[in-house]
């Protein structure tokens, strides 16, 4: 389960994609060879969203992991102790690795906005954030853009520091 629940926090931090997205993910969803994940967004819009080399490597000691477990024939690719893992599953699983860790409790949603700012913080177009992110309207991108702009803002101000300059 220690794979599992690596796999799956590696995913929604990196990807930051919706809870639902994450638990509807079947094995056959990896893309090793593009390294996207192929999930089925709201409204039932489906698109790849690309995961990193950490995830990557979290994604493939959980499938070598499934594969001895007496479910690994299931095309659903989390598996729990009583066959596919559920959003509640993720949710409990998350409460449960927050308490373990020390950690005020995360909800799914919360790595989403985290990935969300890391990508504009970063420098990531807002275009390409609501591609990636699977929104259709620019409200979404300010409604998730605006809980850290104050800090990207900051930050920016002081990589930039106009007011040093000769």
């Amino acid at each position: 389960m220690q794979r599992r629940d690596a796999a799956i926090l590696r995913v929604l931090y990196d990807c930051g994609v919706r809870l639902a997205e994450v638990t509807g993910l079947g094995v056959d969803d990896i893309d090793w060879d593009r390294q996207v994940i192929n999930v089925v967004g709201k409204g039932s819009r489906p698109r790849a969203v690309p995961f990193g080399r950490k995830t990557s490597q979290a994604l493939d000691r959980y499938h070598s992991a499934r594969q001895v477990r007496l479910q690994a024939g299931s095309p659903d690719l989390w598996l729990g102790a009583k066959g596919r893992l559920t959003d509640s599953g993720i949710a409990q699983m998350i409460r449960r690795r927050c308490r373990d860790a020390g950690v005020p409790h995360l909800h799914a949603h919360q790595f989403r906005h985290g990935a969300a700012h890391r990508w504009l913080a970063s420098g990531g177009s807002e275009g390409d954030a609501m591609r990636l992110f699977g929104w259709r309207s620019r409200v979404m991108l300010e409604r998730y853009g605006a809980v850290l702009a104050d800090q990207r803002a900051y930050d920016a101000y002081r990589r930039l520091c106009p007011g040093d300059e000769p």
